[in-house]
């Protein structure tokens, strides 16, 4: 009963918040958000979880969304966790849980029909964070070198405000590892640069051209023989031409 109403509360909110274009069902306790923060459609596939912890399903969801371009959230029940400021006690699926997320996990509380959504730091003890702002859905990045389970980069995604601008305000914005960034920089536009001036790149082609090692005008190298003739080499050519002759 919880998970149905946390779903359509999730749900509700998500299709109401500006930053967010769409919200699709895939069943009851999965959806999917897509979002276009950066001029470009991003999508992260939310699901709750309120029994076990399966460390195949987790691995299959984000292996199979990373390769997917989407981006994955899980929620789990407040009650698979241990209570606020009590010693830490993890299984493997929990445990994968906090390797994706950087040592915590979102979960979510119902009381009397009021849906929380609250991040859960996890060390040797636990602790209870305050609640997240739902609109504030955003898509992240995970390197994990160390688990036991995956390996590499994996796309996730948490609750994060997006920085504003502000001229009041000196707070740098924060700095997340994006695999295109490289792209971005060869173009000289920033990260937060629209589809438009992203098209525009005519002014800016000379620039990624001197950028690029392979496009650089450069004259051939000069060409130096590889190998030198030796006495056993030539002895050897000798040979095999009068063996050929013989032959004839």
């Amino acid at each position: 009963m919880n998970l149905q109403v946390v779903f359509h509360y999730l749900v509700n909110t998500l299709r109401a918040a500006d930053n967010v274009r769409d919200v699709r069902v895939m069943d009851e306790g999965a959806f999917v958000v897509s979002q276009s923060p950066h001029g470009f459609d991003e999508d992260i596939a939310v699901y709750l979880l309120a029994g076990e912890l399966s460390v195949e399903f987790i691995k299959n969801a984000v292996n199979g969304n990373t390769r997917s371009d989407i981006h994955t959230l899980f929620i789990i029940s407040s009650d698979l966790l241990p209570p606020d400021g009590a010693a830490a006690q993890s299984d493997e699926g929990l445990r994968l849980l906090l390797d994706l997320y950087g040592g915590k996990v979102y979960a979510y509380q119902v009381d009397v029909r009021e849906v929380t959504i609250f991040p859960v730091f996890v060390g040797t003890t636990v602790h209870y964070g305050q609640p997240v702002n739902i609109a504030d859905i955003s898509s992240d990045y995970a390197d994990l070198r160390t688990s036991k389970h995956i390996r590499g980069v994996r796309k996730i995604a948490g609750f994060t405000a997006q920085p504003t601008q502000s001229s009041s305000s000196n707070a740098a914005p924060r700095r997340v590892y994006d695999p295109l960034k490289q792209f971005y920089d060869l173009l000289d536009v920033p990260l937060t640069a629209s589809e438009d001036e992203i098209k525009k790149p005519i002014a800016r082609k000379p620039a990624s051209i001197t950028r690029m090692p392979t496009l650089r005008p450069t004259p051939p190298p000069k060409c130096k023989p590889s190998m030198k003739p030796t006495t056993k080499s030539s002895n050897a050519l000798a040979i095999s031409k009068t063996y050929f002759s013989y032959k004839r």
